[in-house]
């Protein structure tokens, strides 16, 4: 039948016969590459997306690790006087027992430098306690007469900057610390106690606090007068017991109350030197 076929007939056939192998090649062969190929470039395109999102983070880690660092440091040094030399053994052991007999210890030096009598002594033990801010509340009176004067506001104004570090403290909250009460009863005289309260308050590396001190005598005895009796010899020899007042000694028992806080050394932030991920290449 080829053979009754015209030469252009022919050329028509084996043309049409060339279209339709590279039909079906196309889309048996090329066809599911291409469409590989657009789902790849999809892909591509959101994981790029994701990526840059990513990146511009990883960019920033330097930035955030500075900041963190200094953020620890500066919390460092609010905390230092926090990190008790007094509960060394606790915050090393954990046990609470020897913080008591630490903090016992650490008071002697104290008590020996100002000459002061121990009669007692009792320690209270460590407790997990909020360490409230102290702060000035003012008493601000108002009345109903100056609320309807108030038309413009003013008044309200003023209370509220006058209460602003109040309702400011109030807010915030409060952290806990440990805390260890020891309450001395002692007696001596007005200076030792002075001496005592020096010392105390030139104490930097700890955190401690009184919290109470009573003195049953704040005259501590003066005019106070104490009979002596004494043997006196006269020029012959005879021996005679006479009475006498003397001034007495200027002392007064007293009760002290301190309270010692304590923190856990805050640890180094562990920041790692984070290099920025190569960008995907495209396929």
């Amino acid at each position: 039948m080829m053979n009754e076929m015209s030469y252009r007939d022919k050329m028509i056939v084996l043309i049409m016969s060339v279209i339709i192998i590279l039909a079906v090649g196309f889309f048996a062969l090329v066809r599911p590459k291409y469409n590989t190929l657009v789902a790849d470039k999809a892909t591509y395109e959101t994981t790029k997306e994701e990526w840059e999102g990513i990146d511009t983070k990883l960019q920033q880690i330097p930035t955030l690790q500075s900041g963190i660092t200094s953020e620890a440091d500066e919390a460092k040094k609010t905390a230092e006087i926090f990190v008790n030399e007094a509960f060394a053994t606790g915050n090393e052991t954990y046990d609470n027992y020897k913080t008591n007999l630490e903090i016992s210890q650490h008071m002697q030096p104290f008590i020996d430098d100002s000459e002061l009598a121990v009669t007692e002594a009792e320690i209270s033990g460590v407790t997990a306690e909020e360490l409230a801010y102290y702060y000035y509340e003012p008493d601000v009176l108002t009345y109903s007469l100056l609320e309807k004067a108030d038309v413009n506001g003013n008044y309200a104004k003023e209370v509220s900057s006058v209460l602003q570090e109040q309702n400011y403290l109030e807010e915030r909250e409060v952290a806990e610390v440990l805390e260890d009460t020891i309450t001395f009863t002692v007696t001596g005289k007005k200076e030792n106690l002075m001496t005592f309260l020096t010392k105390m308050k030139e104490e930097e590396k700890n955190a401690v606090n009184i919290t109470a001190l009573e003195i049953n005598d704040y005259t501590f005895g003066k005019g106070n007068k104490e009979v002596v009796t004494e043997q006196q010899t006269d020029a012959e020899g005879n021996v005679t017991t006479v009475q006498r007042e003397v001034d007495g000694e200027e002392i007064s028992e007293m009760t002290i109350g301190l309270t010692f806080y304590n923190a856990t050394p805050i640890d180094e932030p562990d920041v790692e030197n984070t290099q920025p991920m190569a960008a995907p290449e495209e396929k």
